[in-house]
């Protein structure tokens, strides 16, 4: 019959970490009689414990042979019971105990709001910077560490997730994710008036234009307005060098300057205005 037996790593020191995986368990088929094998049909396997120290060799391997493997077996079961197999028939591991490399997580993500949304702010992270541990050669070659891929859309609402690490081979990262929070805002519609300004004019010279404010419309995230955002101004101005004398009408085309980034769809009521040059 087949026994299913837990495996341990016992006295291991804080600063080892284990860069391939020693098994859970191991898949034991053994042969007994009576009473001893109604204890392996209703009862739990014996747990295997291995002690570090007995089989690492200092040079970052740690390895159960298979006569070692057994015997270890062996003394955990009832005398009378046959070992027939074992799977895998022997462990072999690498280890570290250098000490890990602190290097930035980058997310790997597709993101997109839902019409009449916006993602606005700053994406927070649980951990912008992970442990690595890992052998010198590989711990040298790693400058940054990413996410698993992930993609969302239509989002209507700030998104909080985990985020899982991508692992690298020959390493342990060590937290292996980290929670992420992306900031999704509903966009309103606005409207306001703005003064026209007029930039590059020569020292000895004035603009004067016709309207002098203007309106201007827009979409914003919920929270310019919340917070009453005053440093988020919209401009609206005429270029000095863009004029021409010549054209009929003195009238000179008006554009939109300063647009804080997270405003969209910002139009002028007007695209031009007539103008008075006065010199000095």
């Amino acid at each position: 019959m087949d026994i299913e037996i837990p495996v341990e790593v016992t006295s291991c020191p804080a600063n080892v970490h284990f860069l391939s995986n020693v098994p859970d368990t191991l898949t034991v088929n053994v042969s007994n009689r009576g009473t001893a094998f109604l204890k392996y049909l209703f009862m739990p396997a014996p747990r295997l414990e291995l002690k570090f120290s007995d089989y690492c060799d200092g040079s970052g391997n740690f390895r159960v042979e298979p006569a070692q493997l057994k015997k270890a077996i062996a003394n955990t079961l009832s005398r009378t019971t046959v070992i027939n197999s074992v799977l895998p028939g022997d462990i072999s591991a690498r280890y570290t105990d250098l000490p890990g490399k602190l290097v930035p997580v980058v997310l790997d993500m597709d993101l997109a709001a839902a019409p009449s949304h916006t993602l606005n702010g700053v994406v927070e992270r649980s951990n912008d910077s992970v442990l690595v541990y890992g052998d010198s050669k590989t711990l040298k070659s790693i400058t940054q560490v990413y996410t698993y891929h992930f993609s969302e859309s239509g989002l209507t609402d700030t998104l909080r997730r985990k985020v899982t690490l991508a692992p690298i081979n020959g390493a342990v990262i060590e937290p292996r994710a980290i929670e992420v929070m992306i900031p999704v805002e509903r966009m309103v519609l606005r409207t306001q008036k703005v003064h026209v300004s007029v930039r590059n004019m020569p020292p000895n010279v004035n603009v004067i234009v016709f309207p002098s404010v203007v309106e201007v419309t827009y979409r914003a995230p919920m929270s310019y307005f919340n917070n009453n955002n005053k440093n988020n101004a919209i401009t609206a101005v005429v270029d000095y060098n863009s004029i021409n004398i010549n054209t009929p009408g003195n009238k000179v085309e008006l554009m939109v300057g300063e647009v804080p980034g997270a405003f969209e769809n910002v139009s002028l009521e007007l695209d031009s205005v007539e103008y008075i040059i006065e010199k000095h």
